[in-house]
């Protein structure tokens, strides 16, 4: 929480430079012209008939977000959780012209179509599909454990030819979110989108980076993790940690369609997987959307899949309550049925 003050503090300081020349009757509207406050908040229950704990009403996020435009080139964001108490993002953005802006701070690593979206929007009451969370989120662990999908670093960006090509390129620290770099190397990230008409996206995304985990001799003298031996380990802990994905995104009325194809290398080992996500909208009546998806994931040799659906119904702006039925499949050994409700408040 006091990592949020303080750059809601930085913001808020921003917006007084606006001010520190106007009329002392006019700071408060100027500040409220370019300081907006804003949030939401998820929770619902959630039954599991295998995992542990199998059943229970839990608070997935209460967001606060706070963005200063400073200026026509200029902003400033700020966003944290309360439930996590965590700062997820603080960052500065400099806009030269709509095909180069500039961003540094600490942001959602710009790397396939799905990681960059907001839990607001994403279909399913799961965080996230297996292969982007386990890739690029952190559910694994040598993937920036607890990163929920950001990291430290710096981002060129920008769209040309009216929305036709848009890109990002990106240095980042490769360590998390809220972590400080935990070797001398940095990430690479570059994203291309092409979106040929108003109803289809493709992207392609690549991550060149270098992973840490500590590390410590076997028996046999060869160096392993504290994830397991890992080929392509070296002494000091660091490791080749590469990601590359290809995706599409289709949005009609009332059809949408989201997949991506994910592929990584840890060291010398590889995990591949792919999701696809639809909705049709306005089933039946108006804000009732009827959900489908599907994933798998074949980590490191370990594959899991996932099939969901249910329904999600808009009762107001960005607010929605989500029911899901769900079945996951883990390397064949067992199967799982999960039932998950979700509500969704944004202000």
């Amino acid at each position: 929480m006091k990592r949020f003050i303080a750059g809601l503090l930085l913001i808020v300081g921003c917006g007084c430079s606006l001010v520190a020349q106007t009329e002392a009757g006019q700071w408060i509207n100027t500040l409220r012209e370019h300081i907006r406050i804003t949030g939401y908040a998820q929770g619902g229950f959630d039954y599991y008939d295998k995992s542990e704990s199998k059943d229970q009403f839990k608070i997935a996020r209460i967001i606060l977000m706070a963005n200063a435009q400073i200026n026509d080139q200029m902003s400033a964001f700020a966003m944290y959780d309360l439930k996590s108490a965590a700062l997820h993002e603080m960052w500065y953005n400099y806009k030269a012209c709509e095909g180069l802006q500039i961003k540094l701070g600490q942001f959602k690593t710009p790397f396939t179509i799905e990681n960059p979206l907001s839990p607001t929007v994403l279909e399913t009451a799961f965080p996230n599909s297996l292969v982007v969370g386990n890739m690029i989120l952190g559910a694994d662990a040598l993937m920036m454990p607890g990163a929920a999908g950001r990291d430290i670093g710096v981002t060129l960006y920008g769209t040309w030819a009216k929305g036709l090509i848009s890109y990002d390129l990106a240095l980042m620290n490769g360590a998390g979110r809220n972590k400080a770099d935990n070797n001398s190397q940095k990430d690479l990230v570059a994203t291309l989108r092409v979106k040929p008409s108003s109803w289809l996206l493709l992207s392609g995304s690549i991550m060149k980076g270098t992973g840490n985990v500590a590390v410590r001799r076997d028996a046999s003298g060869n160096l392993v993790s504290d994830v397991g031996s890992l080929r392509g380990l070296k002494a000091n802990g660091n490791y080749r940690r590469d990601r590359y994905s290809a995706g599409f995104q289709l949005k009609t009325d009332p059809f949408n369609l989201r997949s991506e194809y994910l592929y990584g290398k840890d060291g010398h080992v590889s995990s591949k997987g792919a999701y696809a996500t639809a909705t049709v909208n306005h089933l039946l009546m108006p804000h009732l959307d009827l959900i489908g998806s599907f994933d798998w994931l074949d980590k490191r040799g370990t594959k899991q899949n996932r099939w969901v659906t249910g329904l999600q119904y808009w009762f107001y702006p960005q607010c929605r309550v989500q029911l899901n039925y769900a079945r996951q499949h883990f390397n064949g050994n067992y199967s799982e049925n999960c039932i998950l409700v979700q509500l969704q408040v944004k202000f």
